[in-house]
């Protein structure tokens, strides 16, 4: 994204997502979420230069809006010759037992985690998730991380979960009333004085690597 400015959300802004996780933070209305939709041009902007892949996969805030069908193997069925490729697809992150539940009757994890295969199921070149972690108890959120830690491809995030960025993400950018005001690696960004300043809750990794004068990306 170079220069890149919608209606007055967005205002100026420069990314680059390379290889690895970038992750964007925010507070709510600095702009996250609208990022994430010029960045796959389901938005266009007003001025300013949005250069993506191909085919960009996406997995939207709330999964349940990814579904089309009525059962997880109805939503597979276009992208795989038959029904045993998908169950070894699905078994390859231990959902094979999801193939004929009703999408509707998913729990939360179970639909984030189907959203985001779904968005990589036809072999996207980059992928947008927002708010991978939203509603997730910890098992579902280690899931989500070891997914999308799995991809061979970039992967774009937006999240509140500071602790979930921290831990996963190789750069991060953070946002506020539509500007970058900073960017850089994430024990960068995270271990900043400047960050505290910014009035974001400190992830607890960080609260307890600066009593132990180490930059810790987890607790675990």
């Amino acid at each position: 994204m170079e220069d890149v400015w919608y209606k007055d959300i967005v205002k100026g802004i420069n990314i680059v997502c390379g290889k690895g996780i970038t992750a964007i933070i925010g507070p709510n209305g600095s702009g996250k979420t609208t990022t994430l939709r010029l960045i796959t041009k389901s938005l266009k902007p007003d001025r300013g230069k949005v250069l993506i892949p191909d085919k960009v996969g996406s997995s939207w805030q709330n999964p349940y809006y990814t579904f089309i069908k009525s059962t997880v193997y109805e939503e597979f069925k276009e992208f795989f010759k038959d029904r045993k490729e998908i169950e070894d697809f699905l078994g390859n992150y231990g959902l094979k037992h999801l193939i004929d539940k009703y999408t509707f009757k998913l729990s939360m994890g179970q639909a984030r985690i189907i959203s985001i295969l779904i968005a990589i199921s036809w072999s996207p070149n980059a992928l947008v998730v927002d708010e991978p972690t939203n509603g997730l108890g910890l098992k579902e959120k280690k899931m989500v991380e070891e997914l999308l830690k799995s991809m061979k491809i970039p992967v774009i995030i937006a999240s509140h979960d500071l602790d979930f960025v921290l831990k996963i993400s190789d750069y991060v950018y953070v946002m506020n009333d539509g500007h970058i005001i900073a960017e850089g690696s994430a024990l960068d960004v995270f271990y900043d004085d400047k960050f505290s300043l910014l009035e974001f809750p400190e992830p607890y990794a960080v609260i307890v690597g600066k009593r132990l004068g180490r930059r810790l990306r987890s607790i675990e």
